[in-house]
């Protein structure tokens, strides 16, 4: 008899261990849910700019066809070039990369376009991170980035400052540049519109790189070309753009 009761409450702790350690398990991965949505919110967010770390597909590589050495075009930009919201292979990176191979001359050269786009970059961030590109120099450089300042209030002398930064280093590897502009919702105030919307063509100016006016041309305000949030470009608004970057790219392109 006082081994059957040492057997039961044997069994019955360890059925009252079994149960703790279920519950246990139950509350560590709830906390682990919590987490993992706080990170999400973080890394959708942004909040952080400085020392940004570039994004694995950004990591410069050399990929050949045929023998040949790809024409490299980095694209340092924010989420719009990252392509929030949207697959990769439906960013207007890739897009431009397949139409680039397709369009100009694929038995001559070969184009790979690098996508350095970081979700919630501003220029300080894209000015902390365009030496890590350049460390292996890419043939061309686009700079689409200046959004996020504006829609942060950054005082368009600041963004000014960090856009002519990054080109001037990038000019200084000798690559060349294009800058890509951007604009605002009108709820900013005009002051704020006009000295921000004319950083852009001033830089194309004072700096001699080409200047692609609006980045979002068509896309911009346009519910069927964005995400709900309407903000960010669905893959027809991707597509846009790519157009629109293609057009503007293709006049400054060697041989072509």
């Amino acid at each position: 008899m006082f081994v059957q009761k040492f057997e039961d409450n044997t069994h019955d702790k360890y059925l009252e261990l079994k149960r703790g350690i279920k519950l246990n398990m139950v509350k560590i991965h709830k906390r682990a849910n919590l987490w993992q949505c706080a990170l999400l919110f973080i890394l959708i967010t942004g909040c952080s700019n400085d020392g940004e770390i570039p994004a694995p597909n950004a990591i410069p590589h050399a990929q050949e066809k045929a023998g040949q050495t790809p024409f490299r075009i980095l694209i340092l930009g924010d989420s719009l070039t990252e392509g929030y919201g949207v697959s990769p292979a439906q960013a207007y990176p890739s897009l431009l990369e397949a139409k680039l191979n397709k369009n100009l001359l694929p038995e001559q050269r070969h184009y790979q376009v690098i996508n350095g786009g970081v979700t919630g970059s501003t220029t300080s961030g894209g000015a902390s991170r365009i030496d890590w590109h350049l460390k292996s120099p890419p043939d061309y450089l686009i700079v689409a980035l200046g959004g996020n300042d504006g829609l942060r209030g950054i005082p368009p002398a600041e963004s000014k400052q960090n856009l002519k930064s990054i080109i001037e280093r990038a000019l200084q590897k000798k690559v060349p540049v294009m800058i890509a502009g951007m604009k605002l919702p009108p709820n900013y105030g005009p002051v704020h519109l006009r000295d921000f919307e004319k950083i852009f063509s001033e830089l194309s100016n004072e700096l001699e790189v080409p200047l692609l006016p609006f980045l979002l041309e068509g896309v911009g305000g346009k519910p069927g070309m964005n995400l709900p949030d309407r903000i960010h470009p669905n893959p027809a608004g991707q597509r846009l753009i790519c157009e629109t970057v293609y057009t503007h790219l293709i006049e400054y392109l060697p041989n072509n």
